[in-house]
């Protein structure tokens, strides 16, 4: 059965993982941490609960088939540096509404090379889901052409997210799921710790404090959780698309967290939402129902 499928349901723990790691995040820059000194030690505590989770074996020489892994990681940091940069440029509703994209690259590039079939349910899923995410965004076509650098650098964010996790599923078996995941989140963390160092002035400075730290640390936590159980999904079941349709439902995991603690949206954005949300709800029955 389709539901219990891991391509499903350690998506569904990522996307319920999200708005606590959003929470954290925005704590820490409220709190005076900059967003990239926040995601650079996230990647760090990402790559620790990589290796003591997977706990890979053999030698760490880097042979020609560990290349794609190591550029993988590359992708993956990249696709956060111009997520960053695109948050800093504009609209954060309009960068959120625009990721997912994300999932119209992963189903292209999915079903170009026959790693998934191009079944009707799967390319009408993929396109809902995107569409369920402008609307949970609150953006609209006229915040999109008002902030075009925004959506240019989160497109650009969405292609390099979107080869991470096309190639996760496509080639980690190629040298072992371990080592794959371990080679790619040891090279993202390599990349920030190198930025860390860079500026480690202001880094000192925020954990000295010790007012952001424990939002910049729990977020390195719960982003380390998400990405492995999504990563895990991506590697072990060769399904990204279908996986990124179900983690697409992370921005409504969002709303419902805001509506529990009590923060209401405002009259119009309550109404996209909920349009929003039953698009998500729809395009994970046509995926799910096949």
């Amino acid at each position: 059965m389709v539901l219990l499928n891991g391509a499903v349901w350690l998506p569904l723990i990522g996307a319920i993982l999200h708005p606590f790691l959003a929470w954290c995040v925005q704590r820490s820059t409220s709190l005076g941490s900059p967003l990239v000194i926040t995601v650079a030690v996230a990647n760090l505590v990402t790559a620790g609960i990589f290796l003591c989770f997977l706990e890979p074996t053999g030698s760490w020489d880097i042979s020609e088939k560990d290349c794609w892994a190591v550029a993988n990681g590359v992708f993956f940091f990249l696709g956060q540096w111009f997520s960053i940069q695109s948050v800093k440029s504009g609209d954060l509703a309009v960068h959120s509404s625009a990721l997912g994209l994300k999932v119209l690259v992963v189903g292209f590039l999915s079903m170009w090379v026959g790693l998934e079939v191009g079944s009707w349910s799967l390319v009408m899923g993929s396109v809902l889901a995107s569409l369920a995410v402008f609307l949970v965004a609150g953006a609209s076509m006229t915040g999109w052409r008002n902030h075009r650098l925004t959506v240019g650098l989160t497109v650009l964010a969405c292609l390099f997210f979107g080869l991470n996790d096309f190639l996760t599923g496509w080639q980690s078996r190629e040298i072992g799921i371990a080592r794959w995941l371990s080679l790619m989140m040891g090279t993202s963390g390599l990349i920030s710790l190198v930025l860390l160092i860079r500026r480690r002035s202001e880094l000192f400075a925020i954990f000295s404090s010790l007012v952001a730290s424990p939002f910049i640390l729990g977020a390195g936590f719960l982003l380390g959780l998400q990405a492995l159980v999504v990563n895990l999904a991506f590697s072990t079941y060769g399904q990204p698309t279908l996986s990124n349709v179900v983690y697409s439902s992370r921005g409504v995991m969002a709303v419902i967290f805001l509506h529990l603690i009590g923060r209401k949206s405002a009259p119009g954005l309550a109404e996209k939402q909920v349009a929003g949300a039953a698009l998500m709800t729809l395009a994970l029955a046509i995926v799910l129902g096949t």
